[in-house]
C-alpha cells in the first residue's frame, strides 16, 4: 500500500500553527466569557460579533491603526472564497470599517488556512503577513479585556 503524501495537508506560511493555536484558544475564552451563543443543534458558537461589538468597540480600531498592528489586515484584507457555479474562486473584500469587521478578517485569516485549500490562493504572497497580523490582533484584544486573557492565560 502506498503511503499518502502529506506534504500538501502541513503546509502552512510561517506562524500558521501559532495562528491555530492562539486562535483556538482565544475562541474557547470567548465562549467560557460569556461571548457564545447558541449554533446548529444548539452547539455553542462564539459570538465574535458581539465581543467586538459590546467590548472592543471603536477605540480598539483605532488604536491597531495607530500602533500600525495589521495594516495589510487593514488595507487590504485576506480574499473569501466562493463558489461561481460549481467552481471554487476567491473574491476580493472591501477594507474594513470597523473593529467587527477586522474580527471578520482575522477569522477569514484563519478560514482560509484551515477551509480555503489554499488552491489557486491570491493571498500567497501576503499570507505570513496576514497570518503575523491577525495573531498580533488577538493579542492585542486579549490585553485589552482583562477577564478575557485571564482565561486564556488559565489563571481563574
Amino acid at each position: 500500500m502506498t503511503p499518502i503524501d502529506l506534504k500538501a495537508a502541513n503546509t502552512l506560511p510561517p506562524r500558521g500553527d501559532e495562528l491555530l493555536h492562539v486562535f483556538t484558544r482565544f475562541e474557547y475564552a470567548l465562549k467560557d466569557a460569556g461571548f457564545g451563543r447558541a449554533g446548529s443543534k444548539n452547539a455553542v458558537e462564539a459570538d465574535w460579533d458581539r465581543f467586538a461589538s459590546k467590548e472592543l468597540k471603536k477605540p480598539f480600531f483605532a488604536a491597531v491603526a495607530a500602533k500600525g498592528l495589521a495594516p495589510t489586515l487593514m488595507a487590504n484584507p485576506p480574499s473569501r472564497q466562493i463558489l461561481q457555479g460549481s467552481t471554487l474562486a476567491w473574491e476580493t473584500v472591501t477594507p474594513p470599517a470597523n473593529v467587527t469587521d477586522l474580527l471578520v478578517a482575522v477569522r477569514r485569516v484563519r478560514n482560509n488556512l484551515v477551509h480555503g485549500g489554499k488552491s489557486g490562493d491570491p493571498d500567497s504572497d501576503r499570507n505570513e503577513k496576514l497570518v503575523a497580523e491577525a495573531i498580533e490582533v488577538l493579542l492585542e484584544a486579549l490585553r485589552s479585556h482583562a477577564d478575557l486573557r485571564a482565561i486564556f492565560e488559565r489563571r481563574w
